[in-house]
């Protein structure tokens, strides 16, 4: 497991540093790429040696008191994915969609199978109750061990495209200023690398909530983080809202342009604020407006 853990990290590493060869426009025809540790990779580029040290944004946030966010985004990841070959098996259950609210994190891994039958059993003793529109279940109608541990409210609903869905995917995102990046870029600074000419930090976002910062005022969030000047000459940010890169003497700027994003109006927000199925199901009202479009396009399409 660890090996195969590496082996996917390298991958991420690798494919990072091709998204940043390409931003600055560098083939990787006539130069040199050497894998390694403090830093990932050692480049020859025109006769200079730049050392890449690549590294996830982690938001740093814990859950339940003890456990990291992203391990908890983890376990359900592989809860979905055992979720889905569980139902396949299964025809009766198959057409529920399931949306699991715990109160903090899922059952650990070998408490899955014991947790998925007792979802099976519950919507199998509702079955009558269950139909196209979602129904909640609170806890105090839980009678089995692990859905009484673990979940708050239980959402179903009989549907063509089931899944299984939690709030664990759901979070709070920071703004640059509040997040974990200064803190990231400080620790990276401390360690010892490798001699290079130049030494460069990638800080990678991906699609998880603990892995995400949302620059919505582009550089002038950023400027805001305090980087070590004598420790990198270069530090890159690849976000979900565009790539920046900060040199010594210019400090923050943006790769491409800059994909700025407005919030909703003063009226659509106090809309947010009164819908009731948003604020306590935001996983199912998303789920909920999906199928909506579905079926309007599929209304559309019909003669």
């Amino acid at each position: 497991m660890a090996t195969e853990t590496r082996r996917s990290q390298k991958e991420s590493e690798r494919r990072t540093l091709d998204e940043l060869l390409s931003l600055l426009n560098i083939s990787r025809d006539g130069i040199e790429i050497e894998e390694g540790e403090l830093p990932d990779f050692m480049l020859v580029v025109s006769g200079r040696t730049i050392g890449i040290e690549v590294t996830m944004y982690q938001s740093g946030t814990t859950v339940g008191g003890q456990f990291g966010q992203r391990q908890v985004e983890g376990e359900w990841e592989y809860l979905q994915q055992a979720s889905r070959e569980f139902r396949a098996a299964r025809a009766d259950i198959s057409n529920v969609s399931v949306g699991l609210m715990f109160n903090d994190v899922a059952p650990a891994r070998k408490g899955h199978r014991v947790f998925m039958e007792e979802i099976a059993a519950f919507i199998r003793s509702h079955a009558d109750t269950i139909t196209s529109d979602f129904t909640a279940f609170w806890s105090h109608q839980f009678t089995l061990p692990l859905m009484r541990k673990y979940l708050r409210t239980l959402y179903l609903r009989k549907c063509d495209f089931a899944e299984w869905y939690t709030n664990i995917t759901a979070g709070w995102v920071a703004r640059p200023p509040n997040s974990a990046l200064a803190d990231i870029v400080s620790e990276k600074a401390a360690k010892t690398y490798r001699h290079s000419d130049e030494l460069w930090l990638i800080v990678q976002c991906s699609n998880h909530i603990s892995e995400i910062v949302l620059p919505l005022g582009c550089t002038v969030d950023l400027n805001t983080i305090p980087v070590q000047r004598r420790t990198f000459s270069r530090v890159y940010f690849f976000s979900t809202r565009g790539s920046f890169e900060w040199e010594q003497s210019s400090g923050w700027k943006a790769l491409g342009p800059e994909k700025k994003v407005e919030g909703p109006t003063f009226d659509e927000l106090k809309g947010y604020l009164a819908n009731r199925d948003l604020l306590d199901d935001p996983i199912g009202w998303r789920d909920r407006e999906i199928q909506k479009v579905l079926q309007e396009i599929r209304g559309q399409k019909a003669p």
